[in-house]
């Protein structure tokens, strides 16, 4: 009998204690100071984004970790605010082991580099979805003109995709400008002449009859022979000859 109530008392005092431990006793976490961070950005070949970004917008945010416990370190609030960024396609922020923050970042793929009529820039992706803060140094089919943002995932994401997919129009198209109708006018690279395409309805179909006429055509008369080619018409192509 006296050997069994030992035996509750004990255990009476091992859950009181194990209680304790757990709401006042400080935990591993609790003790460990963020050693660093470090920072990986994924799919940033144009570079739109840099590690001095990410620092800089967790420094004006107060989240900064290093010199904090781990357990002040709020990973989701770290990867809520990165992913505002419009270049952010994913983010993902965790603590190691070693007591370090890792902070994996996969960039949105920016395709064409937009100028809108009222002097805005930015750069849509493979999804239509736009990315602001672009530097215009960066090398990509430039589209401007009567431009709208609510043609990113329209007529600019048919054609910034149709030059992505064809590595000849993707060599050949130098710039494109939208018309105040939304009509298309290409500057090609090689040629002295310009396209008049119509709007971007079939613009897929239209360029597979200028490219045919190119390699049949041109090729063989010459590519200054045109001052303008015009492909609006489903399959033809009608030059106006240089003066």
């Amino acid at each position: 009998m006296l050997k069994k109530i030992l035996l509750i008392v004990t255990a009476g005092f091992l859950g009181a204690y194990i209680a304790f431990a757990l709401l006042f006793l400080p935990t591993k976490e609790d003790s460990v100071e963020c050693s660093g961070m470090n920072i990986s950005i994924e799919n940033n070949e144009h570079h739109v984004l840099g590690i001095q970004d990410i620092e800089r917008i967790l420094k004006e945010k107060g989240l900064t970790p290093k010199g904090r416990s781990l357990s002040e370190i709020d990973c989701s609030l770290i990867e809520q605010n990165i992913k505002k960024l419009s270049i952010v396609k994913e983010c993902e922020c965790y603590k190691t082991h070693k007591g370090a923050i890792n902070i994996d970042i996969e960039c949105k793929e920016p395709i064409m580099l937009v100028y809108t009529i009222d002097d805005g820039r930015f750069c849509i992706d493979s999804y239509g979805d736009i990315i602001e803060g672009v530097n215009s140094s960066i090398y990509l089919p430039v589209a401007s003109g009567y431009i709208e943002r609510n043609m990113a995932k329209k007529e600019l994401l048919d054609i910034a995709l149709l030059l992505k997919e064809n590595q000849f129009w993707q060599e050949q198209i130098e710039q494109i400008y939208f018309t105040n109708k939304r009509e298309i006018v290409f500057v090609p690279r090689v040629g002295n002449h310009t396209i008049e395409a119509g709007t971007a309805k079939n613009i897929k179909k239209k360029l597979e009859k200028l490219e045919e006429f190119y390699k049949k055509g041109l090729n063989k008369i010459g590519w200054n022979k045109y001052s303008k080619l015009n492909i609006e018409f489903d399959n033809r192509v009608i030059g106006t000859r240089r003066e």
